[in-house]
């Protein structure tokens, strides 16, 4: 069983258990949310597509953590003029696991163990991502002395 959400301005083809990178989402982690822009649902015999979204369809998804991707590196010049510029970014997303997928009467959901392995994962980015604490200020290093 799948759907074609809409979210963001973007569409996803999701499924019960799928692991899912969306644009930065304002909630806490942890918490789960329902998507109701359902654009497309099939569960193997029966297609439902929406005009534009199919009535009593949904999807709920748990947030599993926020980050951000690697740097994008953006280069522009215009020849035979000197111009050159180079910038970066590094866009924000929010990675959430898609706990279950509604169609009607039926119903598809996640596994436990699948559920946790989700968690886990997300745990270990976000161990490895976050710095272990702030950086010192200029001032409090001072205050620290000279190292020996």
């Amino acid at each position: 069983m799948y759907s074609v959400i809409k979210t963001s301005g973007f569409q996803y083809k999701v499924a019960a258990g799928q692991i899912l990178r969306l644009p930065l989402q304002q909630a806490e982690i942890g918490s789960t949310f329902t998507i109701d822009q359902i654009l497309l649902a099939a569960d193997g015999a029966e297609i439902k597509v929406g005009q534009p979204v199919v009535a009593g369809a949904k999807v709920s998804a748990e947030i599993l953590v926020h980050g951000q991707e690697k740097k994008i590196m953006v280069f522009r010049r215009k020849r035979r003029k000197g111009f050159r510029r180079l910038r970066g970014h590094r866009t924000q997303f929010t990675e959430v696991v898609i706990t279950s997928v509604e169609f009607g009467s039926k119903k598809d959901t996640i596994e436990a163990a699948r559920l946790e392995f989700a968690r886990k994962r997300a745990n270990a980015f976000a161990v490895r991502h976050t710095p272990a604490s702030r950086p010192l200020t200029r001032k409090e290093k001072v205050a620290q002395g000279p190292k020996a």
